[in-house]
């Protein structure tokens, strides 16, 4: 399998934010695994503004360096079964050109891309709980949502379904 190799100009200019997320995945053994919490954030990206996932990134008070995923191919198989099981996750909105293995300082990441979700999926959650499962990007924080705001979103999804079948 082939690359993308990136270049990065600064280290230490790395810094999460509205849309970009930096996770570790490297797992008990430091081969690869599948962060937990990666759900969530793939949730509030979806609902709010999209965003990046970057895995093979550790930080350390604020501080990120670049460790690599030095097996990445088990957690992007991982990454797929999750994504397209329903009683995990509401809707797969991801193309395949979405997720990356990417190349920088010769370490192995995984970058992936979650653009916002058309109106008429949303809310995008976790689980088979709609109200609890539902996250809000703020800032660079994960949050979960109110269950008013998942109520406004489930109003903005049925009127969006409503006039794709008056089509």
């Amino acid at each position: 399998m082939t690359f993308q190799s990136f270049a990065l100009d600064d280290i230490a200019d790395l810094h999460e934010s509205a849309q970009v997320e930096f996770k570790l995945a490297g797992g008990r053994d430091g081969q690869g695994q599948l962060p937990e919490d990666i759900w969530a954030t793939y949730s509030s990206f979806a609902n709010t503004l999209g965003g990046e996932i970057i895995l093979g990134v550790r930080e350390i008070r604020g501080h990120f360096t670049i460790e690599g995923i030095p097996n990445p191919l088990p957690v992007l198989q991982e990454f797929w079964e999750i994504l397209d099981d329903p009683s995990r996750i509401s809707h797969n909105i991801l193309a395949i050109s979405d997720v990356q293995l990417i190349q920088i300082m010769n370490k192995k990441l995984i970058r992936i891309h979650v653009p916002l979700a058309p109106e008429h999926l949303k809310p995008i959650f976790i689980g088979n709980d709609v109200y609890t499962g539902t996250y809000f990007r703020l800032g660079d924080a994960d949050m979960h949502a109110s269950r008013r705001q998942v109520s406004q979103l489930l109003r903005r999804a049925r009127y969006c379904n409503k006039q794709l079948k008056a089509r």
